[in-house]
């Protein structure tokens, strides 16, 4: 679900429902949206780049900026289109600019979720419509976990198993090799259970790397 503001453009919206993604409208919101998929809540704030530069000018920015934060532990502030131009346009010097995306980005509300607010500058409003489609279907699929990726080592199926298994939780190459050789294989070491892990990786890191793969939390 995508609550909407109804001063968002309606092609938007259109978009959005074109895409089977359901949305409402929502006149209350203190953002331009809100990405809810389960227990995730995501506040996405829209603004043109003429517009962008004038809520700075006028502080309106940093007063949504606060909402966010309060609200939810991650929101996106999305800002479209020619930045340059709309400098020149309100003759804002470009200092200002750079210093209003490091606030946004570096600081927190003292109170409520304390969340951050992540920058994306997008060349048009259909890049926008592709963030928000896309966005709610990672938090659809739940792929919000970042690991390292294994590099591919061809021609050595042992190397490559190695590289795999050093990416579980606190695994790393030296017990990724000891997996290894304790369990035979990466089928063998995810099928494992937690005192068979801690035989090798202890009771703590065993815990850990037991949940991750059974995806508890």
């Amino acid at each position: 679900m995508i609550l909407i503001h109804p001063n968002e453009p309606q092609s938007i919206k259109e978009y959005l429902v074109g895409e089977k993604i359901p949305v409402k409208e929502e006149s209350n919101l203190p953002f331009d949206y809100l990405v809810a998929v389960g227990e995730h809540r995501v506040a996405v704030e829209r603004k043109e780049s003429t517009d962008f530069v004038q809520s700075i000018i006028d502080a309106r920015l940093f007063n949504q900026l606060y909402f966010m934060s309060v609200l939810c532990p991650l929101s996106y502030l999305a800002v479209i289109g020619n930045i340059t131009e709309a400098l020149m346009e309100r003759a804002f010097k470009r200092e200002g600019y750079i210093g209003a995306l490091i606030s946004a980005t570096l600081k927190t509300a003292p109170e409520g979720c304390q969340g951050h607010v992540s920058v994306i500058v997008l060349d048009t409003d259909f890049d926008f419509m592709l963030f928000l489609k896309l966005l709610h279907k990672k938090l659809e699929e739940g792929d919000l976990i970042r690991l390292p990726r294994a590099k591919a080592v061809k021609g050595d199926p042992k190397l490559l198993a190695v590289a795999t298994l050093s990416t579980l939780p606190g695994v790393g190459e030296v017990y990724a090799k000891k997996l290894l050789e304790k369990f035979g294989s990466i089928y063998r070491v995810v099928n494992a259970s937690k005192l068979e892990l801690a035989s090798v990786l202890g009771e703590r890191r065993a815990e850990r790397v037991y949940r991750f793969i059974r995806g508890i939390e």
